[in-house]
């Protein structure tokens, strides 16, 4: 649709406050994220993810597994660093998966220098144990010199489990540590305690050294663990980094697809990398559904930057399946949104529904609807807001439909500056796919 002319002469000066505000987010997470890249650019020495090619399983399970090496945030990196060595097997009913990664050296912005980070996921089927595991180490790691000295860390690993038996679901969790060694100016490294669990050890000016969380969680239907090697918090440059973290997750319940699903009221995108815009919900439909039942999700209002209002975000899904078919539904609703005083948005909803039959055809639809648009206090049509453009500021477009790979997707209202900052604001995402296994 072409973009529509506006019905009062001052319409681009009422938006060009709204934007003008948006417009310093948006430089404010572009330093953040070329912060974060700059990090990962400093790897030269990095391996790219790769993939094993065993022979594939089908199983009655639905698998996750997922990982890093690092990952930092807070200080210098406010919304979260590149994570290094990055390993991932989403929802899959195939046992002999496996990905592997390793990132000999590189440099995480607010700690220092990483070294040897490996990490491999996999899923396996033998003798009756069906196993979704996840294994990450850091040989080394340098935190940058400051005037009372250096630390190293030696040798931090995890390794979590989720598996089923004879016996049922089971889960494992845990995490070594070889060593901490402090070099003060002018001296030698000296050997520092290692820390207990729920303990931490400080260097006093430097860091404060806590070992991870480790959970271990089975229940008749899944199995699920989760383990952090450890956690620091660098005194100079008030970063909080973890350290080899590694997830496992296995259910049971696949009979004839396996969900691929979210709902994300808010979210914002700056010079293509994905930023987190404060505590907005984002629901992630479980491997093998909700069993029908309805799952809703409900956030605090959000004030971003004081100047961005979300109100009222919330999520909800449904998943059912059959031997069948496998039935889906996302959606993502916002009461109010209200960027600076000038645009306010409410009610705004998407919706998205997915069928997959056993014989692999599909159904999909998608749907986005809102109360009311208001510009500087001024009502906008509705019939004509598919696309509104203010030259040189702002673009607004509602109702971004896009089919994907056994699914559809649908974006309520996305607002894209246009002044070079390359941000883009997405409200009401709800996306939901249906895959065989």
């Amino acid at each position: 649709m072409s973009p529509t002319t506006p019905r009062h002469p001052s319409l681009p000066s009422l938006l060009r406050t709204a934007t003008g505000t948006v417009a310093a987010l948006a430089m404010g997470l572009s330093a953040t994220v070329a912060l974060a890249s700059a990090g990962s650019a400093a790897a030269p020495e990095s391996a790219a993810q790769s993939a094993e090619r065993p022979t594939l399983t089908r199983t009655q399970f639905a698998f996750r597994a997922n990982g890093y090496g690092t990952s930092a945030s807070g200080g210098m990196v406010p919304v979260g660093s590149d994570r290094t060595a990055l390993s991932s097997i989403s929802c899959t009913s195939d046992a002999g998966k496996a990905h592997r990664n390793f990132v000999a050296e590189s440099e995480v912005p607010g700690l220092g220098t990483v070294r040897g980070v490996y990490s491999r996921v996999s899923t396996s089927q033998k003798k009756g144990v069906t196993t979704s595991s996840s294994v990450h180490r850091v040989a080394e790691i340098v935190l940058a010199d400051t005037p009372l000295g250096s630390l190293t860390i030696d040798g931090v690993e995890s390794t979590t489990s989720a598996f089923h038996d004879a016996d049922g679901f089971h889960a494992t969790a845990q995490t070594d540590l070889a060593g901490i060694f402090f070099t003060p100016p002018g001296g030698e490294p000296q050997g520092v305690d290692l820390p207990s669990l729920g303990q931490s050890v400080t260097i006093p000016g430097v860091a404060v050294i806590s070992l991870g969380r480790t959970i271990e969680k089975a229940t008749k239907d899944d199995a699920r663990a989760y383990a952090v090697g450890l956690v620091i918090k660098v005194i100079p440059t008030e970063t909080t980094v973890k350290v080899a973290r590694s997830v496992s997750k296995l259910e049971k319940g696949y009979k004839s697809g396996i969900f691929h699903g979210s709902g994300v009221p808010a979210k914002a995108k700056v010079l293509g990398e994905l930023v987190e815009v404060g505590k907005v919900i984002n629901q992630v439909m479980p491997c093998t559904g909700t069993e029908g039942e309805l799952d809703p999700m409900d956030a605090a209002d959000v004030d971003l930057a004081d100047q961005i209002v979300v109100e009222g975000a919330s999520a909800r899904q449904k998943g059912k399946q059959t031997r069948a078919k496998a039935v889906g539904m996302e959606a993502s609703k916002v009461a109010r949104i209200d960027v600076a005083d000038q645009l306010v948005i409410e009610a705004l909803e998407s919706k998205v529904n997915v069928t997959r039959r056993a014989d692999g055809k599909l159904k999909r639809n998608a749907k986005a609807s809102f109360g009311s648009i208001t510009l500087g206090g001024e009502p906008q049509s509705l019939d004509q807001l598919g696309e509104l453009e203010i030259p040189g500021l702002a673009k607004i477009q509602t109702g971004l439909k896009k089919k994907i790979r056994g699914g559809i997707r649908m974006i309520g209202v996305r607002i894209t500056l246009l002044d070079g900052t390359g941000a883009v604001l997405d409200f009401a995402t709800s996306k939901l796919s249906i895959s065989e296994s």
